[in-house]
C-alpha cells in the first residue's frame, strides 16, 4: 500500500488537534531510521502485514504531510534540509494487525516527535486561493445514482489526468486540484448532495499540448469555474526539528 495524502482543507480546519505529536496514544515499538543515499526520485510508504511500516526515500516534509494530512504547500517554517535529506524507515507496532491509514497518522506524529524532535502548532492564515463556483449554464454532472463505491479516483499518464468521482460532495471535488495548482481551493458552488462526475485534463500545457487545462476542463466538462481569491486556511508551522541519530 502506497500512501500520498493530499486531502482537503475541510478535513483539517475543524480537527481538534493540539499540534503536539507526542500526545498520540499509539507508538511504534521499534523503529530503524537511516539516511537514503540511493539518489532515487521515488518515495514509498508501505504498510505490510504484521503491524509494520516501511518507508523508502522520504523527506521529513513527506513524512509530516502524511502524518497530518497536509497539502504540499500547507506547512511553514523549518530548515532547508527538510526538503533535501531523505530517509529509510523500518518500524513495527506491538500489534500484529495491518496498520490502517487512520492509525498511520498518530503513529507517524509520535515517531516524528520522538526521533526527529518535531514540535509544531497550527495557525489560521489568510492565503491566496481559488474559489470553485458554478459557471453560467449550470453544472454538467448528475446527482449520485446507484453506481457502487464512493470516493475520488485519479489516474495519471503522460499529458493526461483522469479523475472519476463517485458519490462525492463538492467540497471533496474542490480539495483535489490544490496540489497541482499550488493553492487551496474552496467550494462556493452552493451545491449540496453527492455527485457522480468525470474530469479529464492535460497537466503539462506545453506547446504541443492537445488536451484542455484544468481550468478549461472544469468549465467545459463540469460547468464549473475557478476564480482567484483569498481564504482563511489552516497551516501547520514547524517550531523545531532535528536530524535523527542512526540505529
Amino acid at each position: 500500500m502506497s500512501l500520498s495524502r493530499t486531502g482537503g482543507i475541510a478535513a483539517l480546519a475543524f480537527t481538534a488537534l493540539t499540534g503536539q505529536a507526542n500526545q498520540a496514544t499509539e507508538v511504534f515499538e521499534v523503529a530503524s531510521i537511516k539516511p537514503d543515499l540511493s539518489g532515487s526520485p521515488n518515495t514509498q510508504i508501505n504498510l505490510p502485514d504484521g503491524g509494520r511500516m516501511l518507508v523508502t526515500n522520504a523527506t521529513v516534509k513527506t513524512l509530516v504531510r502524511n502524518a497530518y494530512g497536509l497539502l504540499a504547500f500547507q506547512m511553514a517554517g523549518g530548515p532547508k534540509w527538510l526538503d533535501d535529506d531523505k530517509f529509510d524507515i523500518n518500524a513495527k507496532t506491538s500489534r500484529a494487525d495491518k496498520i490502517s491509514s487512520e492509525r498511520l497518522k498518530p503513529l507517524l506524529q509520535s515517531l516524528l516527535a520522538e526521533r526527529f524532535g518535531l514540535r509544531v502548532h497550527w495557525e489560521t492564515r489568510q492565503e491566496q486561493a481559488y474559489i470553485l463556483m458554478v459557471d453560467k449554464g449550470g453544472p454538467r454532472f448528475q446527482l449520485h445514482s446507484d453506481t457502487p463505491g464512493r470516493g475520488m479516483n485519479t489516474r495519471k499518464s503522460p499529458h493526461q489526468v483522469l479523475m472519476r468521482g463517485t458519490d462525492v460532495p463538492m467540497a471533496e471535488l474542490a480539495s483535489n486540484p490544490g496540489n497541482q495548482l499550488g493553492r487551496f481551493v474552496t467550494d462556493q458552488t452552493g451545491l449540496g448532495g453527492q455527485y457522480d462526475l468525470v474530469l479529464e485534463w492535460d497537466p503539462d500545457q506545453m506547446a504541443d499540448t492537445t488536451g484542455p487545462s484544468l481550468f478549461t476542463a472544469l468549465r467545459e466538462q463540469l460547468g464549473l469555474r475557478l476564480e482567484p481569491g483569498k481564504a482563511l486556511v489552516q497551516v501547520l508551522v514547524i517550531d523545531s526539528v532535528t536530524r535523527p541519530t542512526e540505529n
